[in-house]
């Protein structure tokens, strides 16, 4: 590493650079630009571990019923696609994670000069059969409109059983995930689709209080 650096800087510590030293910064840049998603894609070790431990911390886990099935979907989570952009013109998220035998795949733009967004979360099988978590644009023509979470799709898509992975544990899971990678924190407090007065943050609020309330009234009954 020692030898890498001193050799760059050998070529680049100078004052002005010659046409050589400009054209070989361009060719790492290209290097980087193209090794930049294998870079984070190497750290998916990393990423199961923090998100796992994001996990715990929250009330959702600690009532859930499908640890077991979200600790064996985490193990095999791979990312594939990565690219995180952000400047005082737009964000720009694109996130693909494999699941074996799905992906997830999630989306976000936002231009901060005209506040136009293209927003989605969706899952995908391997015949490429397609169910939203979430859609959202928002422009003057929003084509599509869909009854979303599309969950009775979703459970088709990635081949698990309601009864193995709660509606509450599934919105909950693969929206930390991909809330996770959007480095502007906008996706939770962008409405789930067109025409729906409701953010992810506030319907995945309203799945977890519905749950601690079915979880206290149990505990009542029991105790009582």
């Amino acid at each position: 590493m020692n030898s890498i650096l001193s050799q760059l800087l050998t070529i680049f510590d100078v004052t002005e650079w010659t046409h050589t030293q400009y054209d070989t910064y361009k060719l790492l840049k290209q290097y980087v630009d193209n090794l930049e998603s294998n870079g984070r894609a190497f750290e998916t070790i990393d990423d199961r571990s923090i998100i796992r431990s994001n996990f715990m911390e929250q009330i959702w886990f600690k009532y859930s019923k499908s640890k077991p099935i979200i600790s064996q979907l985490l193990d095999a989570m791979k990312l594939n696609t990565y690219t995180f952009h952000q400047s005082m013109y737009c964000i720009n998220l694109y996130v693909v994670l494999s699941f074996n035998q799905f992906r997830l795949n999630g989306c976000l733009y936002k231009n901060l000069v005209n506040n136009y967004i293209n927003y989605y979360i969706y899952l995908e099988n391997n015949t490429h059969d397609k169910a939203y978590l979430t859609y959202y644009t928002k422009s003057t023509d929003n084509e599509l409109k869909i009854k979303l979470p599309e969950f009775d799709k979703i459970y088709q898509i990635i081949n698990i059983d309601q009864s193995i992975l709660y509606q509450c544990d599934l919105l909950n899971f693969f929206s930390e995930i991909i809330m996770y990678y959007d480095e502007s924190c906008t996706i939770g407090d962008l409405p789930i689709g067109n025409d729906i007065n409701i953010t992810l943050n506030q319907l995945i609020e309203k799945f977890n209080n519905y749950v601690s309330q079915k979880n206290s009234e149990t505990n009542y009954r029991i105790f009582k």
